[in-house]
């Protein structure tokens, strides 16, 4: 059975890229995968490269990870300190493939300034995120003496990343066809 692991650090090139498969080339030969629950793409056509294949990368936190929502019920006596802090959490677990206001502003609908409101005043809704960079902003919150509560279910559900270059494409499952 082909993986596509098994063309980990091999040159390929993307023949073709469609929303549910990806056709590539390798060693002149084309190979279909299809991507079960494809979560993300940023691929191009005829784009050739280094095939990496990961099923442990900070990209991959987003969707093995459930979110957990996070609400502040008190506030840091160093406002810009704790704000700094926080950030650097984020992209301590995220190494910079994700921003970390995303997680404010995208994944709760709340724009930066309000955000800045709950955490000045120490109450309301400040990010959602997954609960892997939850337990890294904990320890912060626990050095400022804040105190937050979160809610959800702690829940894996694993999927694999391929990066060809610096372009990508996140999946359940690469499935050869």
């Amino acid at each position: 059975m082909i993986k596509i692991e098994n063309y980990d650090n091999k040159i390929v090139e993307i023949e073709k890229i469609q929303s549910t498969y990806i056709i590539l080339k390798m060693d002149n030969k084309l190979f279909r995968f299809d991507l079960k629950n494809k979560k993300e793409a940023f691929l191009k056509q005829k784009e050739s490269g280094k095939l990496t294949f990961y099923e442990d990368h900070p990209l991959l936190i987003n969707h093995n990870e459930s979110n957990l929502e996070v609400f502040i019920n008190s506030k840091p006596e160093n406002l810009e300190m704790f704000i700094n802090d926080l950030k650097n959490s984020i992209d301590e677990i995220t190494k910079g493939w994700r921003n970390w206001k995303d997680y404010i502003e995208i994944n709760t609908g709340i724009h930066y300034q309000l955000f800045l409101q709950n955490v000045q005043k120490g109450s309301g809704k400040i990010l959602k995120a997954p609960f892997s960079v939850i337990e890294n902003i904990e320890k912060i919150c626990d050095q400022h003496h804040v105190k937050i509560k979160y809610f959800g279910e702690k829940v894996m559900t694993p999927h694999q990343l391929i990066m060809i270059n610096n372009q990508f494409v996140i999946a359940e499952k690469f499935n050869f066809i």
